[in-house]
Order: structure tokens, then C-alpha cells, then sequence
């Protein structure tokens, strides 16, 4: 009697035939049908055998790989974390050097080799294994994902599964594409064998091994995925430099096992107003990440969210839309807080008018992002005078304040921080996603309170084109 294997009872060598274990009786109907190839005492310990294996196909959750949606990860954990990758081919002595790198440095990083590298190499395959690296999966050539038919892709991922098995890894769920050549076609194959895309958050490109060497450590944040070329020599040259710095920096270095336990953006799945679940709390999640002010996450996409979603849109100059597609989420979780802009106090407020968008800056950090709208630069009369709905533009600061509503001739405001003469940033209950006031500062309701309580009187507050 055979072993089991997979999802199949495999007969001894007499029989010719696989079996399919579909149910214990369709297993037994199939031997009884060879019985005459049996001893009884054979038989009979086979048929136990068949149903303990029906059971075993049923209950064990290794017998099927997982099953993802169209997804990737862009970003890791959101700790002081780096994870350092490798893609492509080298020559076997330039591959020892980098395993030698990673070594003097105690650094583990992550590779994603073509899988006839690995066939070739097993040895040095192996040797990446010992030191405690971690070997995703890259598709066996080099070919680009999108040009493959779907059975050549699956074809692709699994040879070289097969062959990162060969060598002890256990490659899934972490697969990267050649030339980064990756669609909603080629994620949805990956997921239904098991796997997710594993992008980067920051590759640095050509240039010197010092400027290689300075751009990955300048631009490493919490959770960064940072992507290296095997066969590009500035980035083997500026390994050393890397780890050193975003080790000064006060990064861990760990392989791309961190991912598992992180949400990655899917690619069949655009937001919008009204949506709810799980998806929604993740954008929510990472909206208020980013300083942008979503409210609890609570998995429904109502007003906060959208303000929140029309503040990032501003920010990064996007259709101001509401509606958040997976590139936009995509480049939500890898850029983080916006820049602050350059100013000498490190505390103050910064409206910036153009894209309609207001910073609160602390210790030279954004810490909140919060959607506006200012003057619509249009004339209007009251009590018979005409004026122009401008915003002033200028270097004030919050000169006074007024807890709760006040009524003035030109409506209602809602927690006014007055900055110069009867300008003000207050709430309100229309806040539009371009310029429609009488030239105050107008900020969403569910935040007034809160500017108004972090920003006291005497705060600098700049206003800018």
C-alpha cells in the first residue's frame, strides 16, 4: 500500500492507477474493483487506510493551499521595521559576497530568485536558507507575468515552487513578479494557488553606491520594503552602507515572514461612499495613519471617511472624487503623513490654499491633515456693501477664540479661531471640496472641537497659495 500524498491515496506498485480520494466510499468502490491484485489481509488494511485518509483529506488544514483575493503587500508592519529584498540572477561568487554582506552585518534579508537560479544553485540556495533568509517565489524564468497565458503563469509559479521545496523552503504566500509586471490577472492566478504579490515600498535605481546607499536610508520608515537588484553592483556595493545606516537609524532588519500577519491592498476592490466591512476599516486604518482624520474605524464609509478621503485626494492632487480605487490605496499605505512644510517654529498651522488643505505641524511633523475651504474669490453684498470672498494670504497667528456657535451677519461658525480681523478657522456644516466661503477657513464639524482644543491662542498660523 502507497503513501498519501496530497489529496491522493496512492495504490502500491502493482496497481497502475491513481485514485482520487473523492469520499471513503468512492475510495473503496475503486479498490474493490482491483481486488483480485489483493491478499485479503492487504485489502482489508487498506480499506482502514482509505477512510483514515478521507478523514485526514477532510480535516488537515495543509491538504489545500490558501485561497487569496487579488492582493498585495506594499508596506509591512507598522513598527521600526525594514525589510530588506533581492530580485533577479547573479553569478554564484557575486551571490556568496552578498550572504557574506548580510553576515558581517547580522542582517537577514529576503530573496526572490528565478527558480532556474535555484536549480542550478542549490547549494548556494541552501546556504541563504542556513543563515536564516527567507526565498520567495519569482516564477521560473524571467519572463514578464503579463506576457504569460494563465496556464504558463501557473505553470511558472509552480516549477518554481517545486524547486524552492527542493532546496527547504516553503515559498507561499510570498511571490514577487519579473520587472515588476503584475495586473489584476496575474494576482487573481497567484491567489488561487496561494499566493500574494510582495512589491516594495522604495527602490532606489541607478546611481552611485553612495547615493544608493543614502536614498534607501533616508526614505526607510516603519515597515518599509525595500527592493534591491541582485545584478545592479551599486546596490551589492552599497549593501554594507544600508544596513549600517538604517541600523543608526534604529531599524530592525527582518525577512518578508513579517508580512503574514499584515493586510495587503487589494486589487478587486474600489471604495465609495455608503460601502462597509472589513476593506472600509482598513482604509479607515490607514486614513488616520496618515494623518488624515477618518474618525473610529468602524468599517462604514460615511462622512468622515470621505472627508478624510477628499483631504488625501487634495494632498496628493487627485481627482477630488471621494472614491478610492486600489492605486489610490495603494499609494496611501506606502507615502505615509505628508511633508510639512518648511517653516522655522516647530509648531504651527499651515493652510495651503491651492490644494485646500490645512496641516498642524508639531516638532516639524504633520500630525493632522484636515480638508478646507476657503474664499471662493467671488464678489457678494450685505447690508449694502459689496466685498470679495478672499481668503488673506500671510504669517498670522490664532489671535482669539470663541467656545461653541457664533452668529454672524454672514451665518453660522462653529468654534472660531479667529487670525486676523474677522477671519477665521471654524467648523461648518458645508465644506465643499473647492472654495465656497467669504473667505474664512472652513473645517468638517466632527474636527472643530478638536483644532480648536489643540491649537490655543498665540499658535502661528500661516496661510499660503
Amino acid at each position: 500500500m502507497g503513501p498519501l500524498l496530497g489529496g491522493d491515496f496512492v495504490v502500491g506498485s502493482r496497481s497502475p492507477a491513481l485514485l482520487k480520494i473523492l469520499s471513503p466510499q468512492s475510495t473503496l468502490a475503486a479498490m474493490y474493483t482491483s481486488a483480485h491484485m489483493w491478499s485479503k489481509k492487504t485489502l482489508a488494511a487498506a480499506m482502514v487506510g482509505a477512510q483514515l485518509g478521507a478523514l485526514l483529506a477532510a480535516s488537515s488544514p495543509v491538504r489545500a493551499a490558501a485561497v487569496y483575493p487579488p492582493s498585495e503587500w506594499v508596506i509591512g508592519p507598522q513598527a521600526r521595521v525594514v525589510m530588506l529584498t533581492f530580485n533577479g540572477a547573479i553569478k554564484p561568487q557575486g551571490f556568496s559576497k552578498v550572504l557574506q554582506t548580510l553576515k558581517d552585518g547580522n542582517a537577514r534579508a529576503s530573496f526572490f530568485l528565478p527558480g532556474y537560479w535555484v536549480r542550478h544553485h542549490k547549494k548556494r540556495a541552501r546556504s541563504a536558507r542556513a543563515a536564516g533568509h527567507t526565498l520567495g517565489n519569482r516564477g521560473y524564468g524571467d519572463q514578464r507575468f503579463t506576457s504569460l497565458s494563465d496556464e504558463q503563469l501557473r505553470n511558472s509559479i509552480q516549477r518554481a515552487e517545486n524547486v524552492l521545496q527542493n532546496v527547504g523552503e516553503r515559498p507561499r504566500p510570498f511571490l514577487r513578479a519579473p520587472q515588476n509586471a503584475r495586473d489584476a490577472r496575474v494576482l487573481r492566478i497567484a491567489g488561487s494557488m496561494g499566493y500574494r504579490s510582495v512589491h516594495w515600498t522604495y527602490r532606489p535605481g541607478a546611481g552611485s553606491p553612495k547615493a544608493v546607499k543614502r536614498r534607501v536610508v533616508r526614505q526607510a520608515r516603519a515597515g518599509s520594503i525595500m527592493s534591491l537588484d541582485l545584478w545592479r553592483q551599486n546596490h551589492r556595493k552599497a549593501l554594507e552602507g544600508i544596513i549600517g545606516g538604517l541600523r543608526r537609524r534604529g531599524f530592525e532588519l527582518r525577512t518578508i515572514e513579517s508580512l503574514t500577519k499584515v493586510r495587503p491592498i487589494r486589487y478587486d476592490v474600489t471604495l465609495r461612499p455608503g460601502n462597509t466591512g472589513a476593506e472600509v476599516k482598513h482604509l479607515q486604518k490607514l486614513l488616520n495613519r496618515g494623518t488624515y482624520p477618518a474618525g473610529a474605524p468602524d468599517g462604514s464609509f460615511g462622512y468622515a471617511t470621505l472627508q478624510a478621503t477628499y483631504a488625501f485626494q487634495k494632498t496628493k492632487r487627485l481627482a477630488r472624487d471621494g472614491v478610492m480605487t486600489p492605486g489610490e490605496m495603494i499609494m496611501l499605505a506606502k507615502t505615509g503623513p505628508p511633508q510639512a512644510p518648511r517653516r522655522s517654529p516647530n509648531r504651527y498651522v499651515h493652510v495651503d490654499i491651492s490644494r485646500q488643505v490645512m496641516f498642524e505641524v508639531r516638532d516639524g511633523k504633520v500630525r493632522h491633515t484636515t480638508p478646507i475651504s476657503s474664499g471662493n474669490e467671488e464678489y457678494y453684498t450685505v447690508d449694502g456693501e459689496t466685498y470679495k470672498a478672499h481668503t488673506p494670504r500671510g504669517d498670522f497667528s490664532i489671535v482669539r477664540k470663541i467656545a461653541g456657535k457664533r452668529v454672524s451677519r454672514l451665518g453660522t461658525l462653529w468654534w472660531p479661531n479667529y487670525f486676523v480681523g474677522g477671519y477665521a478657522v471654524h467648523g461648518s456644516d458645508s465644506v465643499p471640496t473647492y472654495p465656497a466661503s467669504h473667505g474664512c477657513v472652513r473645517i468638517p464639524r466632527y474636527v472643530e472641537k478638536k483644532f480648536f482644543y489643540r491649537n490655543p491662542v498665540g499658535m502661528p498660523l500661516y496661510v499660503r497659495t
